[in-house]
């Protein structure tokens, strides 16, 4: 058992006076004292978990409400309720929804924010120039990279444990849904746009068996494809954000194209909402379940194999 800092000061100026000076033995039972009560003083070692908590991010705006104490947060982006694209609008109800304006956030009195590598970098710049702490969350392409920023997230909310917990909830999911890829598909979005295979969604699908065929079309971050591509492209199935979208413009107007419609009607079509994508956190784990649920449906339907 280390001895209290007054009696470990005592033994050192004891010491220091003797002519024999510092054993190795004492030695050894010094640096190992003052390591632990660096760790145990106030104002040193692990940092306070934060009490005002501020998210300029949707992204960061879904983590936060899955990692912190309800009470730690006081204001989430303007986004954070917008139920098309988020995974957590309803949770985030109950909270201010913020701009992204330096103003509005001092007027919160956070004691940290969290912020999207792309959100407003004037504001960001501000703030910190006030000397409040922003964390720049980064936006993950893969799985792996799904967990760092959980652990990141988690670090910074002052809760760990929470961190690992939801991380082992993915993985327990992911290895209940895994599968040998017998399907392929285009995930094709407003004016033709195709996910790549090295993004979050793509990792996503391979690990679940489906296969994405936009490698040889628009390479592997994604990309524009024009109708005479898609359709050569030959996946079993299109893979779009809902079944039911009504064509407002020429970027939606491509997927009821009449050409396509034929090759891919609502039977070899699968609706994956962006709320279940966009983000990380238990999001995932929704769309594991969810994707995996269509995937069976299709193969039971005699698509791929």
């Amino acid at each position: 058992m280390c001895p209290g800092p007054t009696k470990v000061i005592k033994q050192v100026s004891l010491k220091l006076q003797s002519e024999e000076g510092l054993g190795r033995t004492f030695v050894r039972s010094f640096c190992a004292c003052a390591a632990a009560l660096v760790l145990l003083w106030p104002g040193h070692g692990v940092a306070e978990a934060p009490q005002r908590i501020v998210s300029l991010n949707m992204c960061t705006d879904q983590l936060v409400l899955a990692l912190a104490d309800a009470d730690q947060i006081v204001g989430l982006s303007r986004f954070a309720g917008d139920v098309r694209l988020s995974h957590a609008a309803s949770a985030a109800a109950d909270y201010p929804h913020l701009p992204a304006a330096a103003e509005a956030v001092i007027a919160m009195e956070p004691d940290l924010v969290l912020a999207g590598r792309f959100t407003n970098r004037a504001a960001k710049d501000m703030l910190r120039r006030f000397g409040y702490r922003v964390a720049e969350v980064p936006f993950a392409r893969s799985l792996d990279e799904a967990r760092d920023v959980i652990r990141l997230v988690a670090g910074h909310v002052g809760h760990p444990a929470r961190g690992e917990a939801l991380i082992a909830d993915i993985d327990e999911t992911l290895a209940r849904q895994r599968a040998d890829e017998r399907l392929s598909a285009l995930i094709v979005q407003r004016r033709g746009y195709a996910t790549g295979s090295a993004t979050l969604t793509g990792d996503l699908m391979a690990a679940l068996g489906v296969r994405l065929a936009s490698g040889n079309l628009v390479g592997p971050h994604g990309g524009f494809a024009d109708l005479e591509t898609i359709i050569r492209a030959e996946p079993d199935i299109l893979i779009v954000n809902r079944l039911d979208a009504d064509i407002q413009d020429q970027g939606t107007a491509l997927l009821a194209h009449p050409a396509l419609e034929a090759r891919y009607p609502m039977s070899r079509r699968m609706a994956l909402p962006e709320r279940l994508t966009l983000c990380v956190g238990p999001s995932l784990i929704d769309a594991m379940r969810y994707i995996a649920g269509e995937r069976d449906r299709f193969l039971e339907a005699g698509l791929g194999g």
